[in-house]
């Protein structure tokens, strides 16, 4: 009885093991090529969406003086933590709750419409607490990091807090003292604020001022034009990148009307 031909017999072996690693191998670079794709396309998006909001607002402010706004003087804008250039013609008052997951869509929108509108857009806070003491406690915290570190550490406490929260009062797992040594602050004098009256009365304030508006949901959107004093506040889903565009546009021309 003659042996059977081995070698036959592992070249189908190994060739049936090259294709399976060949198979796995195609897989796995046709799987990281499709994520660089939906990477370049997001960021092929986002560049388009600066451009589209840089021509509208172009369009729509033409020659008009970008004004300083003067604290105490109708119409200019209040200084509850201002994110991007003071010296903007609008002002985004954002009512929000960090505890609110329509609000933690809505904040990283409105912070890149501000960094995508040529200086002309700037953005304030106001706290609508609306889920509890998860809420309250995050927007006294808020109010401490910009205490100790001016806006910029306000919108950073803000964006981290929208980040780690578990949403609808399910609050944050860690301490939101930890919270603040993350973003550089001095944790000591950041648990010292916590407790003190000023800040709570300021968060308070702040959604006294959203009752007396008539917000009844959040995200909520005071659109504010710092030359006219004119605003519009827009609610839900009505404060979108189209509509606030489009309040923009009408608030400037309510000025034109008036000459």
């Amino acid at each position: 009885m003659s042996d059977k031909p081995i070698l036959p017999t592992l070249l189908i072996t190994a060739l049936a093991t090259a294709v399976g690693v060949g198979a796995i191998f195609h897989f796995n670079t046709v799987t990281q090529y499709q994520a660089d794709i939906d990477s370049l396309n997001e960021q092929l998006g986002e560049a388009k969406q600066a451009v589209e909001n840089a021509k509208f607002m172009d369009e729509m402010i033409g020659d008009l003086t970008i004004v300083e706004p003067q604290p105490g003087e109708p119409g200019g804008a209040p200084d509850n933590w201002i994110f991007g250039a003071r010296t903007a013609r609008f002002t985004l008052i954002e009512m929000s709750d960090t505890e609110c997951p329509y609000c933690r869509e809505h904040f990283p929108f409105v912070k890149e419409l501000v960094e995508t509108s040529g200086g002309h857009i700037n953005a304030a806070l106001m706290h609508v607490p609306a889920h509890g003491e998860p809420s309250r406690n995050q927007a006294i915290a808020i109010e401490c990091a910009g205490e100790q570190g001016g806006s910029d550490a306000a919108w950073k406490y803000a964006g981290l807090v929208f980040e780690k929260t578990q949403s609808n009062g399910k609050g944050v797992a860690q301490s939101l003292a930890s919270l603040a040594t993350e973003i550089g602050l001095n944790n000591k004098a950041f648990s010292a604020c916590l407790d003190s009256p000023e800040v709570v009365d300021k968060v308070r304030t702040d959604l006294e001022q959203a009752v007396k508006l008539g917000v009844q949901q959040t995200p909520s959107t005071l659109v504010l034009d710092n030359e006219t004093g004119n605003s519009m506040v827009l609610q839900g889903s009505s404060a979108n990148r189209d509509t606030i565009l489009q309040t923009m546009s009408q608030l400037a021309k309510s000025k034109e009307v008036a000459k």
